[in-house]
C-alpha cells in the first residue's frame, strides 16, 4: 500500500514533468531552453531548468562523519533528506567571503537528488543550444563530466553551463562510503 506522501510526491513529479514538457514546446523564438543562472564563488553558472527542483534558503545542515569535504552534510528540504554540496569546493573554485552561499539549488538526476550552495540566483533565461561553446579544460581541478561548455550572454562575461547529471552523480557519496564499515 502506497503512502499519501508517496502519492503526493509522484503527483508533484508528474506535474513538474508536464510543466517542463510544456515549456520545451513553447520555447523562446531563438530555440533556447530555459536555464537557471546563478553565482557561486564570484562566477556565473547555468543549469538546464528542467533539472532544477527548486531554490530554497539554506536550512540547518547536519554534518555526518566520513564524508568528502565538499559534502557539508544533509538537510531536510521539502520533506526530503538531501546531501548538501559546497559548490565551490566540489567545483574547485575559490570560495566567496563568508563561506558557502545562503541558498540551495535542488538538482535531480534520475532518482538521485542533491542540493548545491549558491551565493545568488541571477535569472532564468533561454539558452540556444548552438550558443553553448565547448570548453576543453574549464579550470584546474574541475571535476569530470560536470561542465557542458560556456555561453556568452549579451555583453557579459561567459556563463559556465553545467551538466546536472555530472553534478549530482559526481558529487554523490562513493558506494564504499555508504556501506556499514566503509572507510
Amino acid at each position: 500500500m502506497r503512502s499519501a506522501h508517496a502519492d503526493l510526491t509522484a503527483w508533484l513529479e508528474a506535474l513538474r514533468a508536464e510543466y517542463w514538457d510544456h515549456q520545451h514546446q513553447a520555447q523562446d523564438p531563438t530555440g533556447g531552453r530555459p536555464h537557471l543562472v546563478f553565482e557561486a564563488g564570484g562566477r556565473r553558472f547555468a543549469l538546464p531548468a528542467e533539472a532544477g527542483r527548486g531554490v530554497v534558503r539554506r536550512p540547518r545542515i547536519t554534518r555526518l562523519p566520513g564524508l568528502p569535504e565538499y559534502i557539508l552534510g544533509v538537510a531536510g528540504v521539502r520533506g526530503e533528506v538531501v546531501s548538501v554540496v559546497d559548490t565551490n569546493r566540489f567545483l574547485a573554485i575559490p570560495e566567496a567571503p563568508g563561506g558557502p552561499g545562503g541558498y540551495l539549488v535542488l538538482v535531480a538526476s534520475g532518482d538521485l537528488r542533491a542540493a548545491f550552495t549558491v551565493d545568488r540566483i541571477v535569472d532564468v533565461v533561454p539558452v540556444p543550444p548552438e550558443e553553448v561553446q565547448p570548453i576543453e579544460a574549464p579550470w584546474a581541478g574541475a571535476p569530470e563530466n560536470t561542465v557542458k561548455g560556456q555561453w556568452k550572454a549579451e555583453e557579459e562575461e561567459p556563463v559556465t553551463v553545467l551538466d546536472p547529471d555530472g553534478l549530482v552523480r559526481g558529487s554523490a557519496v562513493p558506494d564504499d562510503r555508504r556501506q556499514p564499515g566503509g572507510s
